[in-house]
């Protein structure tokens, strides 16, 4: 897996990431709470994004649905996780990155 750090810091562009990563970007008109999911079937990950968001919102959200990437968070059965725990940890992770990318 390519560390979404190389991605944040230019390393390699978003679409070299998501190859990289089997990861399928798509942008769908959904309700106005939700900003996004990603979904793990197999060897296959989708992600989508709510298209209705700010571009802003649109790329923390990429952020954040790759911060469960490579958090591991695919991993887990829907049936062990508390699901604020782990958005939480997505969200903290997201921003470590940014700060990181921003002072290197």
């Amino acid at each position: 897996m390519i560390v979404l750090f190389s991605f944040l810091n230019g390393d390699i562009s978003q679409e070299e990431y998501l190859r990289q990563n089997n990861v399928t970007l798509w942008f769908k008109r959904m309700p106005g709470y939700i900003y996004g999911f990603i979904f793990k079937h197999q060897d296959k990950i989708l992600i989508t994004i709510n298209d209705q968001i700010s571009e802003k919102k649109k790329r923390f959200t990429l952020l954040h649905e790759l911060a469960h990437l490579e958090l591991k968070h695919t991993e887990i059965s829907f049936l062990e996780f508390k699901l604020k725990d782990i958005e939480d940890e997505a969200d903290n992770y997201t921003k470590y990155l940014i700060t990181m990318a921003k002072i290197c």
